[in-house]
C-alpha cells in the first residue's frame, strides 16, 4: 500500500508463515495467474483488501458457485454480494481516511453452547487489532464483537455463505496484522504500563521485552487455579488465530470434500512438546552441579543459557558429555555492560571460546532486556544464532502467554522482512519462586491444547530453596504423562527448520482421493503425514489436531527421495 493509505489489512505475507508452520499443503498463486488457477483450487485463501479485476470477479463468482470453498481475511475484494455484506464507510469523512476499521476489539461467540468447527476452540473473547467493518446482507455471522472495553458492537466479525454448490467464508478482523502485534509487540523505548492488581510491575526502570506486550491485563488474563489473587495469560491468542484460520481451512475441506494433506508439527504423532531452558546467573559451581544432578534423574536434555564469565572447562565438557546444548546468556544488565551490538559481539565471541568453538545456536537475553523493535533478532541473525528466548515474562504477573504465543515462529520487521531466527517465548521462570507451582497444569493444559512447546526456565542459582527441585522432576513428569517429549532449544530449530525445507508437488485427484509428494532438504526421522479425514475408519491411524480427524502415518523423509502419499475419501 502507498503510505499514508488507510488499510484494512497489516502484514498479509505473514499468512505464509502461518502455512507453513502448520504443515498444510498449498501454493501462492501469482496474480497474473488467478483466474487460470482457479479450476485447479479446492479452496482459495485471499488476505487482501483491495478490488480484484474484473475478470478475476467473473471467474471467483463461477468458480465458488461450482464448488470451490473462498476464505476471505480483512476484505471482500470487491466481491460483496458474493460474501453477503456489505461494507459499513467510516462515520464521517477526513482527510487521509478510507476504510472503516475495527479498531481494537474482541471476537465473540454468539451462543457457547452452538459450537461451530471454526470457533469451537474459543473459551473467552479473542483480542483482535484492526479489520474489516461490514454488516451481513445473505450471510450467516459466526461471531459478533466486542470493543476494547468489552462492550458489545453490532459489527459481526465472522461470517459464512453456502453459494450455490460453494462456500465463502469472511474473517473480518486484520489476522495476519494481530499476530504479527500481539506475537511481536511495539518496540520498546520506555517502561511499559504495570498491571492494575500489582502483580506485574513492568514500570521498573529496566527496558524489558514484556513492556512491548500488548495484551490486555483484565481481558487476556484469568485466574491461576489454587493461587488465590494471581492471573495469568492462560491463552494463547495468537495462536488462537492461527487456529481460527486453520479450522476455517478444514471445515471448508471437510464439508466439500477436498483430500488436504499435512506435515505434522512433530514426529511419531506427538500432541506438543517441552523445552526446560537454565540460565546461569551467578554461576555458582555448587548449585550448577545440584541443578545438573536433577536434570540427570529427570532424564532428559536441557539448554543452558551461559551468562560470563561462565564456569570452567570442566563443567562446560560435562555439559557437553551429558547431551544438554550450550547457549548465550546475552548480559545488558549488570553494570557498566549497555545494551549495544559491540556488547552482544563481544559476549558471544567468549561464550564461542568457553564452549570450545561450538557453534551458538540459541540465546536468551538476560532479565528478558529488549530495547527498540528487533535489535535482539537482527543481531541473533548476523551472529548465526538461530533461535532466540527472550520475549516472556520478568513479572509473576506476565506469566504465560504474555505474547500469545507457544510456537517458534520467525518474526518479522515493520517493513515486513521476515528475519532468519527463530523466536520461542519463555512463558514463567523458576515455579515456586516466580510463580506458584499450580501455574504449571494449566500451562500444560493450553499448550497441549495449542500442540505447541511447553518451556520452562528454572535457574540454578534457585536450586537450595525448598520445593525447587522437585517441582522441576514434576512438571517433567508430568509433561511425559501427557506425551510430550522434552527436546533441547537446538533440537527444535533443527526440526522446524527441515520441516519447513520439505515442499510439495504433484498433488493430484484419484478416483478414490488423492496423492502428493513430499520432498526434504534434510532428513527428518519419524515424520508424521497427515490426511483431512471426516470419516475416521482405523482407530490405529486416526490422529485428532484442532479440533479435526485426520488419517496419520509415520515415515522418514530423506534427501533426494520424493515421498508420495495417498489418500482415500
Amino acid at each position: 500500500r502507498a503510505p499514508n493509505r488507510a488499510r484494512t489489512v497489516s502484514h498479509p505475507p505473514n499468512i505464509q508463515e502461518t502455512r507453513t508452520h502448520a504443515g498444510v499443503c498449498d501454493a501462492t498463486v501469482p496474480p497474473a495467474q488467478r483466474a487460470a488457477a482457479l479450476p485447479r483450487l479446492g479452496i482459495l485463501l485471499t488476505v487482501f483488501d483491495r478490488d480484484f479485476n474484473e475478470d478475476l470477479k467473473k471467474a471467483l463468482r463461477e468458480w465458488v458457485n461450482s464448488g470451490g470453498v473462498w476464505i476471505a481475511v480483512g476484505g471482500t475484494c470487491g466481491l460483496n454480494d458474493l460474501l453477503g455484506v456489505e461494507p459499513i464507510p467510516p462515520e464521517h469523512a477526513s482527510w487521509g481516511g478510507g476504510s472503516n476499521n475495527l479498531g481494537e476489539g474482541y471476537l465473540v461467540r454468539p451462543d457457547a453452547d452452538q459450537k461451530h468447527p471454526i470457533t469451537a476452540h474459543l473459551d473467552a473473547p479473542l483480542h483482535f487489532f484492526g479489520g474489516l467493518v461490514v454488516r451481513a446482507t445473505t450471510s450467516t455471522s459466526l461471531a459478533a464483537s466486542q470493543n476494547e472495553h468489552g462492550q458489545d458492537t453490532d459489527r459481526p466479525v465472522l461470517l459464512e455463505r453456502t453459494v450455490g454448490q460453494g462456500r465463502c467464508i469472511l474473517i473480518c478482523p486484520d489476522l495476519t496484522g494481530t499476530v504479527v502485534h500481539i506475537q511481536h509487540g511495539v518496540g520498546v523505548t520506555r517502561d511499559g504500563v504495570s498491571a492494575p492488581d500489582g502483580t506485574g510491575p513492568i514500570a521498573d526502570a529496566v527496558l524489558k521485552s514484556g513492556d512491548g506486550a500488548v495484551l490486555d491485563w483484565i481481558f487476556d488474563r484469568d485466574p491461576v487455579p489454587g493461587a488465590h489473587g494471581l492471573k495469568a495469560y492462560l491463552r494463547p491468542v495468537a495462536d488462537q488465530w492461527k487456529e481460527l484460520l486453520l479450522r476455517a481451512i478444514f471445515h471448508g475441506a471437510t464439508e466439500h470434500n477436498v483430500p488436504l494433506p499435512l506435515l505434522w508439527l512433530y514426529p511419531r504423532k506427538l500432541p506438543a512438546i517441552a523445552h526446560l531452558s537454565h540460565d546461569t546467573d551467578g554461576n555458582d559451581p555448587t548449585l550448577f552441579d545440584k541443578l545438573f544432578a536433577t536434570v540427570a534423574q529427570a532424564k532428559i536434555n536441557s539448554t543452558w543459557c551461559v551468562i560470563l564469565p561462565g564456569h570452567n572447562a570442566e563443567r562446560i565438557q560435562r555439559l557437553k558429555d551429558a547431551g544438554h546444548e550450550l547457549a548465550m546468556h546475552y548480559d545488558a544488565m549488570t553494570e557498566g555492560l549497555p545494551w549495544s551490538e559491540q556488547q552482544f559481539d563481544r559476549q558471544f565471541k567468549e561464550l564461542t571460546a568457553m564452549f570450545g568453538d561450538e557453534p551458538i545456536i540459541s540465546n536468551k537475553n538476560h532479565y528478558l532486556r529488549w530495547e527498540n523493535d528487533a535489535d535482539t533478532w537482527n543481531w541473533c541473525v548476523k551472529h548465526g544464532i538461530r533461535i532466540d528466548q527472550s520475549k516472556g515474562a520478568s513479572k509473576s504477573g506476565e506469566a504465560g502467554f504474555n505474547f500469545g504465543t507457544c510456537h517458534p515462529y520467525f518474526p518479522t520487521t515493520f517493513e515486513g522482512k521476515m528475519l532468519d531466527v527463530l523466536e520461542l517465548p519463555t512463558y514463567t521462570q523458576d515455579l515456586i519462586v516466580f510463580a506458584p507451582e499450580t501455574l504449571f497444569e494449566p500451562l500444560l493444559a493450553a499448550v497441549k491444547k495449542s500442540h505447541g512447546v511447553c518451556h520452562l526456565l528454572f535457574h540454578p542459582a534457585h536450586w537450595d530453596k525448598p520445593g525447587v527441585p522437585q517441582a522441576l522432576l514434576t512438571a517433567v513428569r508430568r509433561a511425559k504423562e501427557e506425551g510430550l517429549e522434552w527436546w533441547t532449544s537446538r533440537k527444535i530449530s533443527d526440526w522446524e527448520r527441515a520441516r519447513r525445507g520439505v515442499t510439495w508437488s504433484n498433488y493430484q485427484p484419484e478416483e478414490d482421493g488423492a496423492a502428493v509428494t513430499l520432498s526434504a532438504g534434510a532428513t527428518l526421522e519419524d515424520a508424521t503425514l497427515l490426511w483431512l479425514d471426516p470419516q475416521p475408519r482405523d482407530a490405529e491411524e486416526s490422529f485428532t489436531a484442532w479440533g479435526f480427524a485426520f488419517r496419520a502415518e509415520t515415515t522418514t523423509l530423506k534427501p533426494d527421495a520424493p515421498f508420495t502419499t495417498h489418500a482415500a475419501h
